[in-house]
């Protein structure tokens, strides 16, 4: 069970009497309707702690500060230093690297693609993302503020900040809106005449923007301001696309004519006075010159009604509308009010509560329905959240790990809007990924570079490990076929996954060579960022120790080819198509090698002798054929999936000073996959206890540095990336409801603390919705199925069924696997509502 918070413990204590002061023991438990959505009772010290909004595209951060406010915007499409060079010809040489791996000529192999770009000349590298431009705002206050909180309404998308200054109660509210493609913010007062104060727009503070070595960075864009005509206008230059800024529109709403906005003596601001409430309209511009895109948005905010209620509702709908499309409550008395400060400090102290769970499963399905849209581009490291002109890692997309993380609740969390980005982003650059594959191999097909930045996709960077991971574009084709089997929709998978699954069997085709038993080799290969534990090689040359990032047959490489060619066939025979290309891939798919277990019985993360695992590593790479593949199930592969399970309690024991966020994200889904709710459990109470910030906001690592995970620092703290973020809903989800092809597993890995709770409308690859109530002290499951198509599966329970009670009873039978499983068969349309008594 979860430790309850105890406050007669020394440390909350001496943490409490400080959280006296601000109130934070007084209105952690407020008394309001419980909404979806977290509160904060202390304003942002930098961007990384700002409550964020968005709409898909443009993405707000509100810092919340009374008298001296900001609101850093993001737009997605504001990246810059990217460099797209030609990649030389490299296809001659893939046969000597090859010769040195089989010679065991590793050292030589590592650098060998990397020292030939290097000698060419190539120059390639991708862009940064970088902020486009704050909002500044300062207000009047006469006495010191009370009741302050800060907080964000998931299921709108509203950013508000309150606080009570004598008798005055003033509030700041702020959404970006979808329809309209503006940010909204309005200022007002419960007393009126008492809104006063000043408003610009300007670059961001470059204080707050550090590179790694925690050296303030200047980028060098040119940028200025003007305060003319009711409009403040930010123009820049120097992004990668060219100009950009924004256009600001300031109105007083006052039911009377009191309060007026001027423009200051410097030109480049608005004060405003005596007013009852002052609304904002501010409209971004990328990549376009100013002259025109100025002008245009001018014309357009002066069209819109400055109503706030009437703009916000317009726009809450529609983001409503995604948000609200499923949804699951754990066991928990009492409303959920709970500020951030509170929450965080018991997950610190002794383990995440049950509230804390359901708002990070809620915040990470706002967080991404804010930072991906249709018709923009996938959300990166940080989403579309950056303050940084030169963020970690460039803020870029990370295609071995990170992306796919930040996509897999999608799904299953009825986003598919969200995944059109991600969609339209990669059938954009088809030809950037055969001129990769080409290049660098000599082989059709397409090649898919593990970072990249929007600008381009042709590959654009030299380290080996890079370089040697092939198999970026197979693990992509997942998403492509889940969408069918999620959804049902054969056009989707005629006209879209098709077409990119052949891709990725072209590759392969050419790609991958015979051993000399017949078996498939793929060399050179990785397994993502880890290397071998006996390949770790002193350079003579260096003195320094090289860690072999060039391997033969690594475990995901096998995986993702087995999975991609077995959706590819599956998806051609149930069309009807490519019956030559189906006997192909038929015989590249039997001489696939074996998986393998290693002397500790783990799961061994390369199938060649010359590999000893490491445990000691973040990345999981090697389990994929059990997560995020489907491939390896207790009921078709027992012996691998026990193997799988040592395999990755490996990590979390021996490798555990290794791991990061995202990993104890991934590592969590992993124990949901194999039945384990305490382990998936355990490992999101470490991530929350070392990786969460104060607007629960995840972090590459413990920025605490307090050895939880492994030490790395960007600047003046661990890097903020929100692929941690995206993958603890997905992992809940996978805990409270997986699903294969033919097999739907409800509550498959819970933790014995989550007693009672319920989800709604879970959308499942059986082609059900699904949604369920919960009772263990009771052994009760009231289960309701709703069929989007015709379909057959079996439904596995999590103890053996004493009794099942069903409005259709018929369409539940006895299941080979035993009595805790059904064999179910429904028809497009059922609803049947079930209720089940567990052993």
């Amino acid at each position: 069970m979860l430790e309850k918070f105890k406050p007669n413990s020394l440390f909350t204590r001496m943490l409490g009497s400080a959280l006296v002061s601000i109130g934070l023991l007084s209105i952690a438990q407020a008394d309001t309707p419980y909404r979806r959505g977290m509160t904060s009772i202390t304003p942002a010290d930098s961007w990384r702690e700002a409550l964020p909004t968005g709409n898909g595209t443009v993405g707000a951060l509100v810092y919340g500060s009374i008298s001296e406010d900001r609101v850093l915007f993001n737009h997605n499409e504001l990246w810059y230093g990217g460099v797209v060079d030609e990649v030389p010809d490299l296809s001659a040489e893939l046969p000597v690297v090859r010769q040195l791996m089989l010679d065991g000529k590793y050292l030589e192999a590592n650098s060998y693609y990397s020292n030939k770009l290097r000698s060419s000349g190539f120059k390639g590298r991708n862009g940064a993302y970088h902020p486009a431009f704050d909002l500044l705002l300062q207000t009047h206050t006469d006495r010191m503020f009370e009741d302050y909180s800060r907080t964000v309404d998931f299921e709108t998308g509203e950013v508000v900040v309150k606080w009570r200054d004598g008798e005055t109660n003033f509030q700041r509210s702020l959404f970006v809106s979808i329809p309209d493609d503006i940010s909204v913010m309005s200022m007002r007062s419960d007393q009126k005449g008492t809104v006063t104060g000043s408003v610009t727009l300007d670059i961001h503070n470059l204080k707050d923007s550090v590179d790694q070595r925690g050296v303030q960075f200047d980028p060098g864009f040119t940028y200025k301001t003007f305060a003319r005509d009711g409009f403040i206008e930010f123009r820049a230059d120097g992004s990668g696309g060219g100009e950009f800024g924004g256009v600001l529109r300031a109105v007083t709403i006052n039911g009377s004519n009191v309060g007026e906005i001027t423009e200051s003596s410097d030109g480049q601001s608005f004060t405003f006075e005596g007013a009852n409430e002052v609304v904002f309209l501010v409209a971004l511009f990328a990549n376009e010159p100013a002259e025109v895109a100025v002008p245009r948005l001018k014309k357009s905010l002066a069209g819109i009604d400055p109503d706030y209620s009437t703009l916000l509702k317009r726009h809450a709908d529609l983001h409503r509308k995604k948000f609200n499309t499923i949804g699951m409550t754990l066991n928990m008395s009492g409303d959920r009010g709970t500020a951030n400060e509170r929450l965080l400090l018991d997950a610190y102290e002794y383990s995440a509560s049950p509230e804390l769970l359901e708002k990070l499963f809620d915040y990470g399905r706002y967080l991404l329905i804010c930072s991906s849209t249709a018709g923009g581009y996938p959300a990166g490291l940080q989403g579309i959240w950056n303050g940084d002109t030169r963020p970690p890692w460039s803020g870029l997309y990370g295609i071995n790990e990170n992306l796919q993380m930040s996509y897999w609740q999608a799904l299953p969390g009825n986003l598919p809007e969200s995944m059109m980005a991600f969609y339209d982003y990669f059938d954009a650059h088809m030809d950037d990924f055969r001129y990769n594959a080409k290049q660098l191999w000599g082989t059709e097909g397409i090649y898919i570079p593990p970072f990249m930045s929007p600008e381009s996709a042709v590959m654009r960077q030299t380290a080996p490990h890079v370089i040697n991971w092939t198999d970026a574009a197979g693990w992509l084709a997942s998403f492509y076929y889940d969408y069918y089997l999620f959804t049902g929709d054969e056009v989707f998978l005629k006209e879209r996954a098709v077409p990119f699954m052949k891709e990725v069997a072209l590759f392969y085709e050419g790609f991958i060579v015979k051993d000399d038993n017949g078996k498939n080799m793929f060399f050179p290969s990785q397994s993502p960022e880890n290397q071998p534990a006996d390949k770790m090689i002193l350079d003579p040359k260096t003195g320094r120790v090289t860690k072999i990032k060039v391997q033969i047959n690594s475990t995901i490489a096998v995986a993702i080819s087995k999975e991609v060619l077995t959706h590819l066939i599956q998806s051609c025979e149930l069309l009807g198509i490519e019956q030559e290309g189906v006997v192909r891939w038929k015989a590249l798919l039997a001489d696939m090698p074996d998986y393998e277990i290693n002397e500790d019985g783990a799961l061994k993360e390369w199938l060649h002798p010359d590999f000893k695992d490491n445990y000691e590593h973040r990345h999981q790479s090697h389990i994929y054929p059990l997560f995020p593949g489907n491939e390896i199930t207790e009921e078709s592969s027992p012996e691998l999936y026990e193997a799988a399970r040592v395999a990755i309690e490996k990590r979390l024991t021996i490798g555990l000073k290794s791991q990061t966020g995202w990993s104890l994200a991934h590592m969590a889904n992993v124990y949901a996959r194999l039945g384990d709710g305490d382990k998936a459990l355990e490992a999101l109470n470490i991530l929350t206890r070392s990786c969460l910030g104060k607007n629960f906001f995840t972090y590459h690592n413990d920025w605490r540095a307090m050895g939880a995970t492994l030490p790395f620092f960007w600047g003046r703290t661990a890097p903020f990336q929100m692929d941690a973020n995206f993958g603890i809903p997905a992992a809940i989800t996978e805990m409270l409801c997986g699903s294969t092809a033919d097999m739907l597993r409800v509550l498959p890995a819970l933790p014995t603390s989550w007693e009672t709770g319920e989800f709604k409308e879970i959308l499942t690859r059986v082609g059900v919705k699904t949604s369920a109530q919960w009772d263990m002290s009771k052994k009760t499951v009231t289960l309701q199925l709703v069929a989007e198509r015709d379909t057959e599966f079996q439904l596995k329970l999590p103890m053996e069924i004493k009794s099942l009670k069903s409005d259709a009873n018929k369409a539940f039978t006895k299941s080979k696997y035993g009595n805790r499983y059904r064999s179910v068969s429904l028809s497009k349309g059922d609803v049947i509502t079930t209720k089940l008594v567990l052993k």
